[in-house]
């Protein structure tokens, strides 16, 4: 018998002997009969392990406890349900008779090779009466000894108080602790049940990998409201070694023609002040301005006016003057001469001044003026994958602090955004063609908002929507990986869903057509739902709160069968901090 095997087998001797396996078994599910002195434990989610022997080699089986059933055949007869009904008893048939009995899910099982610890898998039953124990800190440590430095927390194991869940989050790129490419998240609950801080948390464990760039699309601003903390980014600073850039999506500039036009069109700039009402004559109308802009041969013969100047009052009144005065523009907008005449009406009538505001505030997305760390799309995806170091930002769309000169509205913020997700998604494919990975995480918040499931009249959402389906199909050998948060599985793309390797669930998505997709998930397993449908309300709970989660795919070593997990996160963010020795 190896060191290790007398190591880990005296740490099992140790631990809460809890039952015996029972009949029927099998390699993926244990019946467990439950010992009578642990008929008073709290077990349920509690983690086992079980020592048995398999190929002539010691093997470790852990799975959780997730469901407890009590049997007693000797009342299930009707006229013992009878006395009881009557007298609340039969003794001595009831109480002295009960028997409860365990399911366990096997999760992972730990082969001993020499002095090495290997996984393995069960791929035989032990007998009955075979052990089963309680899995205490003790073991684990023990077990997972040599992928030490590999391991994260989130959470302790639900029902346990103590027993810290071990996790691994492996970067997306080559070389040590990587992955050699992506695989998607996705973090589900109802608002309140605590998504939002354990995808940062998940997020602060990627961000271990110097390696590794991060990307957070944060609608409501709490990852960035976060990171502006003292404690959060002295941890990053001091521990990792990393910088966190926050950045307004207003002060993301826009470049290029194309995308001046497409601005001018989404604003209804055209309708409000040029009376041109049908999207064609809008579009056309757009190719006027960015050639009067440009100056080119058969418009006006004027020097180029670059799209970041064109807030200038002079861009404004050369292409203003330009549409008004040129018959050969007027036609190429409108080719009859009734609504020629209507646009030259509406135009002639309006107030110069306020349509000039408007242009500006258009215009200025384009610009750099009057920005605070103003940056052009393109050139922010290009600086940040220009070394080997990775970069962390975060894109606040909350809309705060808006500068009141620049024209701003749900359409503007969704091209803004649907051109920095083609800038990366671009960069992700070049670096592909290049034989290299961006090993990169992009974290979208309030997904649903985003990719939602429907189909929409706007353009603009159904594009962003496109390039988020388009990225979990196509980005995973790139080494781009997405994490999306949901309050609901429904509402989000069920592409999307399919692709996602990873599911986070937290509490509020066990009724209705929550508990429909959840079912399809995790492939009907009735036992695990019933557990996942116990989680309390952490908003209803007296004193503490705690944020229960089960969790499904390889994110953790005790489960690389695709068994559901069941843990707790810890408190945020001094606990977390402390226990994986972040704290400052």
């Amino acid at each position: 018998m190896s060191d290790l095997e007398n190591e880990i087998s005296g740490c099992v001797s140790r631990a809460e002997w809890i039952g015996v396996i029972g009949s029927p078994s099998s390699n993926i599910s244990l019946n467990v009969e439950l010992l009578e002195t642990a008929y008073d434990r709290g077990i349920v989610g509690y983690p086992c392990i079980i020592e048995f022997t398999q190929d002539g080699r010691k093997n470790y089986a852990i799975g959780q406890i997730i469901s407890v059933e009590l049997r007693n055949p000797h009342i299930e007869r009707h006229p013992i349900q009878k006395i009881i009904s009557a007298r609340g008893e039969a003794n001595p048939l009831t109480g002295h008779h009960d028997v409860r009995r365990v399911k366990i899910g096997v999760g992972v099982v730990y082969s001993i090779e020499g002095n090495e610890l290997k996984p393995s898998r069960m791929s035989s039953i032990p007998p009955t009466s075979t052990r089963v124990y309680l899995l205490n800190q003790e073991i684990l440590d023990k077990l997972l000894k040599p992928y030490s430095d590999e391991l994260f927390y989130l959470g302790k194991v639900y029902n346990t108080g103590d027993v810290l869940l071990p996790m691994i989050f492996k970067h997306f790129g080559h070389g040590d602790y990587g992955l050699g490419e992506a695989y998607h998240i996705g973090i589900f609950g109802k608002t309140g049940s605590g998504k939002s801080i354990l995808a940062l948390m998940m997020m602060i464990g990627y961000a271990r990998h110097k390696e590794m760039s991060i990307f957070v699309l944060d609608p409501q601003g709490q990852f960035a409201s976060e990171f502006k903390k003292n404690e959060i980014n002295e941890a990053l600073k001091n521990k990792l070694s990393r910088d966190v850039k926050i950045i307004n999506l207003h002060n993301l500039v826009l470049s290029g023609y194309d995308l001046f036009k497409k601005i001018l069109i989404s604003s209804d700039f055209f309708k409000r002040r040029c009376g041109i009402y049908h999207e064609d004559n809008m579009s056309r109308a757009a190719d006027q301005v960015v050639n009067i802009l440009r100056g080119r041969p058969g418009t006006l013969d004027f020097q180029e006016i670059k799209p970041w100047d064109a807030y200038k009052r002079q861009a404004f009144n050369r292409v203003w003057d330009a549409i008004l005065n040129n018959e050969h523009i007027q036609s190429n907008i409108y080719t009859s001469t009734e609504p020629r005449e209507r646009m030259i009406s509406a135009m002639e009538s309006a107030d110069r001044d306020e349509v000039y505001e408007e242009w500006r505030g258009i215009a200025k997305l384009f610009a750099y003026d009057g920005k605070e760390n103003a940056v052009i799309i393109k050139n922010l995806i290009e600086d940040i994958f220009t070394d080997r170091a990775g970069k962390i930002l975060i894109v606040d769309l909350s809309e705060v602090d808006i500068p009141e000169d620049i024209y701003w509205s749900d359409q503007i913020k969704l091209v803004i955004l649907g051109e920095l997700l083609t800038q990366l998604s671009k960069k992700a494919e070049e670096r592909f063609r290049r034989g290299e990975l961006l090993n990169t995480l992009v974290i979208v918040d309030e997904a649903h908002r985003l990719a939602p499931r429907e189909k929409t009249d706007n353009e603009d959402l159904e594009r962003v929507k496109s390039i988020f389906v388009d990225g979990v199909r196509t980005t995973r050998k790139y080494g781009l990986g997405w994490m999306f948060i949901s309050q609901t599985l429904s509402s989000l793309d069920r592409e999307i869903i399919n692709q996602i390797r990873v599911f986070v669930f937290g509490f509020g998505l066990a009724w209705g057509i929550e508990r429909q997709a959840l079912r399809e998930i995790i492939g009907g397993a009735e036992d695990a739902i019933q557990l996942y449908q116990s989680f309390k309300d952490p908003q209803s709970t007296l004193g503490g709160r705690e944020f229960p989660f089960m969790v499904i795919g390889p994110i953790s070593p005790l489960s690389v069968s695709g068994t559901p997990l069941f843990f707790v996160s810890l408190e945020y963010p001094h606990e977390f901090l402390k226990i994986n020795n972040l704290k400052v």
